[in-house]
């Protein structure tokens, strides 16, 4: 991987370095069954880049970016790290990935996730005491950007709360629910205790992150793949 300290998010360099890649807003795509991020992608590959697709904030984001520092300051103290600027990690194994982090350590083996949300969101998400769903795809891939990864911390910051600052922690292992369901067969015994046909039933696939970084590798490396077919296939 490539860590660009020297560009500043949010700047024409970095919408610039963003075009045509799939980011931490995008990763959600991967697991995905459609057809929209190869779109989105295709697009933007077959124009130059174009600043002022990119230049509106609304307000939510704008009320991120003004807390973030404040949110990693509170999130630094609670973990007792230093965690640095990026402007973007760009994957070299998948040059289609990349990531604007909001804070990486030095030895770049651990990163942080912060979100600055809404009362309601932000009280759900400390009552439920779990990364919200919509945040998931974007945790993991940190890990599938940056091969050095150990830990993630994703923060959720709202300082007009009792409780400012919660903080959940993902590593390789942890086991993590994308709402994608699979089959099990359910052995079933008539009254006399023989085997019957099984009760087919569909149940949560979760997964290790470590196991869906793969299948968000093979999905990219499938969507590099389709893209340059495209472009081709449009020149003519």
């Amino acid at each position: 991987m490539e860590i660009r300290y020297d560009i500043v998010q949010r700047t024409a360099e970095w919408h610039k370095i963003k075009w045509g890649k799939i980011g931490g807003t995008l990763s959600n795509g991967l697991f995905k069954n459609t057809d929209t991020l190869l779109i989105k992608l295709l697009a933007e590959h077959c124009e130059e880049f174009d600043l002022e697709d990119n230049s509106y904030y609304g307000d939510d984001v704008i009320r991120g970016i003004e807390l973030e520092p404040q949110a990693k300051a509170q999130l630094e103290i609670y973990t007792g790290l230093t965690f640095l600027d990026a402007g973007w990690i760009q994957s070299t194994e998948i040059p289609l990935l990349g990531i604007s982090p909001d804070g990486i350590t030095k030895d770049e083996t651990i990163m942080c996730e912060i979100k600055c949300p809404a009362r309601v969101k932000h009280t759900r998400t400390i009552l439920e005491d779990q990364i919200p769903d919509d945040h998931l795809e974007q945790c993991i891939h940190a890990f599938t950007v940056n091969p050095k990864l150990e830990k993630l911390y994703f923060c959720s910051f709202r300082p007009e709360s009792i409780k400012p600052l919660f903080v959940k922690e993902l590593n390789q292992m942890s086991l993590v629910d994308l709402g994608w369901k699979k089959t099990i067969e359910i052995e079933q015994r008539g009254i006399k205790g023989q085997l019957i046909k099984p009760k087919i039933k569909k149940v949560a696939d979760i997964r290790s992150v470590r196991e869906w970084v793969e299948i968000a590798k093979t999905e990219a490396l499938r969507l590099e793949l389709l893209i340059k077919q495209k472009i081709e296939e449009l020149k003519f």
